[in-house]
């Protein structure tokens, strides 16, 4: 790696040295695609952050570049509180990133909205104010 370092560092100015590195060697690191795309929600909110609209567009260009036509929709709310109110609240999240899924350019027709289900891991007030956006079919 040494001869490598100093061969970049004569055939290119200080600064792109470091890029050029940094460039090769993510070029040698592959991740598997993601399936899954979690969005969070403020507690009794059905609102958007910007992070959540940039989840779903990475979401969304995921889906594009892999041509992907069967999403799922996953939204929670809670399980401690008046069962038909943390539904409503539930389906209007999931409401919310369906909207953007489809403004953004994936047919309303290829996404399927279902109930999300918690694992003991995922039993946490946190994990209930989310939606996921699963890629593929289940």
């Amino acid at each position: 790696m040494k001869k490598v370092s100093a061969f970049m560092r004569r055939l290119a100015p200080v600064g792109a040295t470091s890029l050029m590195v940094a460039g090769l060697l993510a070029g040698c690191v592959s991740h598997p695609p993601r399936d899954d795309y979690v969005v969070f929600f403020d507690t009794e909110s059905v609102s958007l952050s910007p992070t959540g609209e940039a989840i779903i567009a990475s979401a969304v260009d995921a889906a594009h570049k892999r041509n992907i036509s069967h999403i799922t929709v996953s939204g929670s709310a809670g399980k401690n509180e008046d069962a038909d109110v943390l539904k409503k609240l539930a389906d209007a999240r999931a409401d919310s990133v369906v909207d953007v899924l489809v403004r953004d350019g994936i047919k309303r027709e290829d996404i399927r909205k279902e109930p999300f289900v918690p694992t003991d891991v995922e039993n946490s007030r946190v994990a209930f104010r989310r939606v996921t956006v699963h890629l593929g079919a289940h």
